[in-house]
């Protein structure tokens, strides 16, 4: 079996709420006993746990991740940080001490300018350290990474869900995908820019459309733009479970005729491995 590894997961005490069915009247889980179970059955090695606690409900999620660092091997987390202020040093070295190997950044409703407040000590402290930058943003909230990227083009930013590009019900024009993905594609140029394959569910319509073709021109894109060592399988759970099953968000990689065995090999595991590695 091939060893996999998860790019892109959340845990939360009480289970990922938002309309989803852990927020079900009578529904009790513990997403991490869940999610153990599933990467033993599919031999899941290593799983990135996006800290957000954009939420009232999920506001101490870091603190959540604590306390699950060493309860399953599996766990690599990386820190939710707000951006109602520029996060500093000994705010890092704080989370460093507490297990994170990285930061979680969600970057929308005009707040990507934000990031040309944060210091340069804190960029150069993160590259030093090889620690992993996952980034939710979309559209033109990519282009403000072009700066941070200048000056520090080894960063290594993570960016989810493809970029988020529009939902469509059918596969778009290759020129159509080209257009949509831009922001991010120029991203490529920088070394340490990888892309999550992950949140089908969000990039098709219907949600639960497996194998999600109307996404596969982006994939496609993306793959021309990054080459398959740089992009990484994510299942986003326990938000997938609502549209597909665990085993659905890397299987779809397989029926892609433009990856070939080893491209499949290495989006789904072998490049995050490599880059945890080196942390």
């Amino acid at each position: 079996m091939t060893q996999r590894a998860d790019a892109h997961i959340h845990l939360f005490s009480g289970g990922y709420q938002d309309s989803s069915f852990a927020s079900r009247p009578g529904v009790v889980i513990d997403e991490a006993a869940c999610y153990h179970s599933l990467a033993t059955d599919c031999d899941v090695t290593a799983a990135l746990v996006v800290g957000f606690g954009g939420e009232d409900w999920c506001i101490d999620n870091n603190r959540y991740l604590v306390e699950q660092v060493g309860r399953y091997e599996w766990i690599r987390p990386v820190a939710y940080l707000a951006f109602d202020s520029p996060f500093t040093v000994d705010e890092l070295e704080k989370l460093q001490q507490q297990g994170f190997v990285g930061i979680s950044l969600f970057l929308f409703d005009d707040e990507s300018p934000g990031l040309a407040a944060v210091p340069d000590t804190c960029w150069r402290w993160i590259g030093e350290r090889n620690w992993l930058v996952s980034v939710n943003s979309q559209a033109a909230g990519w282009s403000y990474w072009g700066p941070v990227l200048e000056r520090f083009p080894d960063l290594r930013l993570l960016v989810s869900h493809l970029g988020l590009p529009p939902a469509l019900a059918k596969p778009p024009a290759a020129a159509e995908a080209t257009l949509a993905l831009q922001s991010v594609t120029e991203l490529a140029q920088y070394p340490g820019v990888n892309v999550k394959l992950s949140g089908f569910y969000a990039l098709t319509v219907p949600g639960h459309d497996y194998p999600h073709r109307a996404a596969w021109p982006y994939v496609n894109r993306l793959f021309e733009a990054f080459g398959s060592e740089r992009l990484l399988w994510a299942s986003d759970f326990s938000p997938c479970l609502d549209w597909v099953t665990f085993p659905q968000t890397f299987d779809l990689f397989q029926k892609m005729s433009f990856l070939s065995t080893s491209d499949v090999a290495a989006i789904t595991g072998g490049n995050l491995r490599k880059l945890l590695e080196e942390i």
